[in-house]
């Protein structure tokens, strides 16, 4: 692996030197005759004579010029600006062109058409020599150690060594345009690269905070960092990118623009934007590049959901389609055996060779505010002009008696099984504990949910709720609701869980186990604990950088600004929406906000979400009562799935759509989905509710036939159909019977 010290950007000395200095030192440090020096400063005086003689002698054309420039009319600015740039382009001197577009224009407009014109003549010297001449320049001395060195110090500080020769008078504006244009200055590069884009890097979900000595060895249950087990082909491969054994951080630069804490989505994409704008970026993880998702959470959970749906399906294609019947034993080893291929294959995406390459200072280490602009990593100082906050959150844990003592999982362990529980707890009936709860069921497993709620999902509609509910009782799931875990103790090799029910099943049923009063008891071999998330706030020294937080996350404005206005924070770490989606949108917004003095709010985002069980339930906007909380009246419209000719094919006719109006209009304000593919659908929701595309122009829309999406067709065709009142109909009879 190449050193990263090698790459290592050098402070403000260092880069003088590069330009000045180390060119000096490539050709061994030779001094030069004053014969040659003679020459040099003869040559620059011709040159300059020269510029001044060619700009008398266009005195008189640049005279005609102007006096039909005015003759023009409205047309006039725009061929002075074009003019001005051409100008640029063939060397020719801008002062007397600059002189007339005062007495042209005036000195407000002269002054902004010729910044225009400057600008435009700039960029085409810049794009003719990168692109006409920058090659051959650099095969005909490639061998030329001094143009490599100036060419690599350009190439690395070229913001500063820019505006520091604009502001010169030695250097010639003309000369400069074609002269950068040879050197490999980074910006252009980064623009015509696409994966300097943030949205390249907007899938990852960015949770984890916390440094073990080594990820592979991380003990599991302790505070904000995880093991990676087991240690196969597959999760090396993973951690050789996103905490390579082997790396060594670079020597942090004087300065950064940004200075990112934390490598999950809020903190990648962060990170990833900036510099592909051209800032100097540092990023900063203690733990592993891409964060919960990558890790251990969207991408190793959807892997095992989709190995369970396939269980699943076969064992149902001889009975449901007549398909063959299944035969041989399932391998539970196999199906995570799998993810683990698929979640390394994916892993290079975040990876701390990628970003680096992406010119981005990585430190993988220990990082703590030291004061309000700086940050400390191993020793190190990072001082920013603005820094981000982007810590994530990690999974919450109840403190129940002998829990600990006794062992447990959550989702960042679950995904370390090689051998399937025959027996599975799982505390908690939120996405993640239905998700898991029914991937394992489906797999085998005994499973039991306990949740405090009287309901699955307790966000949700309730009927939308009671689908899943069904959906995991057929699967095998039993549901303990309204129950509260109270102990846990070891009993040989099985982990006793006792809870104090506090009414029946949901299913009806009775549980199973010893019973006292309203209390019971249920032996498993494994405990998947999955009652929600916790911000990672400790440990990062936000006291020193004047940044408040609680234990619901550090405290931001609705623009994400800390109490410290140099310091911002998103995603998990202080989001009440804990999603990946959310996160790479709030880190967008952060860019704009702290480099570019944005005004974007986060309760401006429409954020929906999705519950991976099946059938999938979605989300968008509000809900019928927080539209009514907010004091606005509500037209409801449902339309059932088994109304949908395609779902009536798939056998997956079981879930409806559910849309919330703004009453007497067609403006949507929340929209529920329960489908099998029920994420999938809902973009065009979510477009609608941005966009505030009304429901009668999706009326409008043409959508495929047989699709489930045609569900929001007929959801259209509805609320069209209502808007015929008994007044219009009778109108439209007295018109059939006049043309009959």
């Amino acid at each position: 692996m190449p050193d990263p010290a090698a790459t290592a950007r050098p402070d403000s000395t260092a880069t003088a030197g590069a330009v000045a200095g180390t060119a000096g030192n490539a050709t061994g440090g030779r001094r030069r005759s004053p014969l040659r020096l003679a020459l040099y400063i003869g040559a620059a005086l011709v040159a300059v004579a020269a510029l001044l003689l060619g700009g008398r002698s266009l005195v008189g054309p640049l005279q005609h010029f102007a006096a039909r420039v005015q003759d023009l009319g409205i047309w006039g600015p725009v061929v002075f600006i074009l003019g001005y740039a051409l100008a640029t382009v063939a060397f020719a001197p801008g002062s007397v062109l600059t002189l007339a577009a005062g007495a042209l224009f005036g000195l407000v407009y002269g002054t902004a058409y010729t910044l225009v014109g400057a600008t435009l003549g700039a960029t085409l010297a810049f794009l003719v020599a990168r692109y006409g001449a920058r090659d051959l320049v650099e095969r005909r001395i490639a061998g030329n150690q001094r143009f490599q060195a100036i060419d690599r110090a350009v190439g690395r500080e070229g913001f500063k060594i820019v505006a520091l020769l604009r502001l010169s008078p030695v250097f010639p504006f003309n000369l400069l345009n074609y002269a950068l244009g040879l050197t490999r200055v980074r910006s252009p590069r980064r623009w015509r690269s696409p994966r300097s884009s943030p949205g390249w890097q907007a899938r990852r979900c960015g949770r984890s905070w916390g440094r073990p000595p080594m990820p592979e060895r991380a003990a599991a249950g302790s505070p904000g960092f995880f093991a990676v087990e087991p240690l196969d082909e597959h999760n090396r491969a993973l951690l050789a990118n996103v905490h390579p054994a082997g790396w060594v951080n670079p020597a942090p630069a004087p300065r950064y623009h940004l200075v990112v804490v934390g490598a999950g989505t809020a903190g990648l994409v962060s990170a990833a934007g900036a510099a592909g704008l051209g800032a100097r970026v540092a990023l900063v993880e203690r733990h592993l590049m891409g964060g919960d998702c990558l890790n251990v959470g969207c991408v190793p959970s959807k892997g095992v959901i989709r190995a369970a749906r396939a269980w699943h399906e076969a064992r149902q294609a001889a009975g449901r389609f007549g398909g063959p019947a299944v035969a041989g034993a399932p391998s539970f080893g196999a199906a995570m055996e799998r993810m683990r291929r698929l979640r390394a294959g994916i892993s290079p995406h975040d990876s701390a060779e990628r970003f680096r390459s992406l010119g981005i200072d990585v430190f993988l280490g220990e990082g703590r505010f030291v004061g309000p602009d700086a940050v400390e990593v191993d020793g190190r100082r990072l001082r920013f002009r603005r820094a981000v906050i982007a810590t994530g959150a990690r999974a919450g844990v109840p403190a129940v008696p002998g829990l600990a003592e006794a062992g447990f999982r959550t989702n960042e362990t679950i995904f370390n099984l090689t051998d399937l529980p025959r027996r599975l707890a799982v505390v908690g009936c939120g996405p993640i504990g239905c998700e898991l709860a029914q991937t394992f069921a489906r797999f085998g497993s005994e499973v039991t949910m306990f949740g405090r709620a009287a309901q699955l999902l307790p966000r949700e509609d309730a009927d939308a709720a009671a689908v899943v509910a069904a959906a995991l009782a057929r699967d095998g799931v039993r549901l303990e609701l309204g129950t509260v875990p109270r102990a846990v103790r070891l009993q040989g090799a099985e982990k006793v869980l006792e809870f104090e029910r506090g009414g029946a099943a949901s299913d009806g049923s009775a549980s199973s186990g010893a019973k006292a009063g309203n209390r019971a008891a249920l032996a498993v071999d494994e405990i998947l604990i999955a009652t929600g998330r916790r911000p990672n706030v400790e440990g990062l020294g936000l006291e020193a950088a004047g940044v408040r937080a609680s234990a619901r996350g550090v405290e931001v404005d609705d623009r994400l600004r800390t109490g410290n206005p140099r310091i911002f924070a998103c995603g998990d770490v202080a989001s009440r929406f804990q999603f990946t989606h959310v996160a790479d949108a709030q880190a967008r917004l952060v860019l704009q906000n702290a480099l570019f003095f944005g005004r974007a709010r986060a309760s401006a985002l429409t954020v929906p979400w999705c519950t991976y069980t099946s059938p999938e339930i979605a989300h968008v906007g509000l809900y019928e009562r927080d539209a009514r909380a907010r004091g606005l009246e509500v037209d409801t419209l449902t339309v059932p799935l088994a109304d949908n000719d395609r779902a009536i094919l798939d056998g997956e006719e079981e879930g409806f759509l559910r849309v919330h109006l703004r009453r007497g209009s067609d403006t949507i304000l929340g929209a529920t989905l329960v489908a099998e593919h029920a994420g999938d659908m809902l973009g065009e929701l979510c477009l609608a509710i941005t966009q505030r595309i009304g429901l009668g122009s999706i009326a409008s829309v043409i959508h495929p036939y047989p699709t489930q999406g045609e569900v929001l067709k007929k959801a259209a065709d509805t609320w069209r159909r209502g808007k015929l009142t008994p007044t219009a109909r009778k109108l439209f009879g007295g018109w059939f019977r006049l043309f009959r």
